[in-house]
């Protein structure tokens, strides 16, 4: 999917007719960053809060005996629990909407119950495996481990066990992905069209 380029490239100006290019170029690249922010920021938010909804709609929110389970519930709301995993990994935005489609395709096969007690495990290890089909550059699990806050000898059993249960189908199409990204409750258009060509 990283390989849809749907943007043109922006043309260079010539310098020779613009003598102010390089702090134009320099004022272009603060703009673009700091809208990455924001987009970044709203992706997330609506995110955490997708799923924050779901959990507080299924019948049965108590603690389950299932792999990504843990016994009490992380103090770390979703959304910082984003914040935290996209400042310290760089990942792009597609990254955490295909970990999105994951998580919704372990719980069709395996009828997993989002909890509270569960879903910071699954999400983390959702957007890990993303990240390793994904992305151009990635790091191994013991640098992982250490942003989300999972030891590495466990975050390997879950990838592992994530994996089996997801019966290895980590390819999604442009299409599937498009009506993912349909679903995000993000009012500015701009920012859900730079979603989308992000693709």
């Amino acid at each position: 999917m990283r390989n849809v380029n749907t943007h043109p490239h922006k043309p260079k100006l010539n310098k020779d007719k613009n003598k102010n290019n390089s702090d134009s170029e320099q004022s272009e690249t603060e703009e673009e960053s700091s809208k990455k922010i924001i987009i970044h920021k709203t992706l997330l938010k609506d995110i955490a809060g997708t799923l924050t909804t779901i959990i507080s709609q299924n019948k049965n929110p108590k603690n389950q005996n299932d792999t990504f389970s843990h016994g009490h519930m992380p103090k770390i709301s979703l959304f910082d629990y984003l914040l935290r995993i996209q400042k310290y990994s760089g990942i792009e935005n597609s990254t955490i909407i295909i970990a999105l489609i994951y998580i919704d395709r372990i719980c069709i096969k395996k009828g997993i119950t989002l909890t509270n007690y569960n879903i910071h495990r699954l999400l983390f290890t959702s957007i890990l495996i993303s990240i390793k089909y994904n992305e151009d550059i990635i790091y191994d699990n013991l640098f992982y481990s250490k942003i989300g806050g999972v030891p590495v000898a466990e975050l390997n059993k879950l990838e592992h066990e994530f994996l089996k249960m997801i019966g290895f189908g980590l390819f999604v199409s442009e299409e599937v992905y498009k009506k993912y990204y349909s679903y995000l409750n993000i009012n500015d258009n701009s920012i859900k069209d730079w979603l989308l060509f992000s693709i």
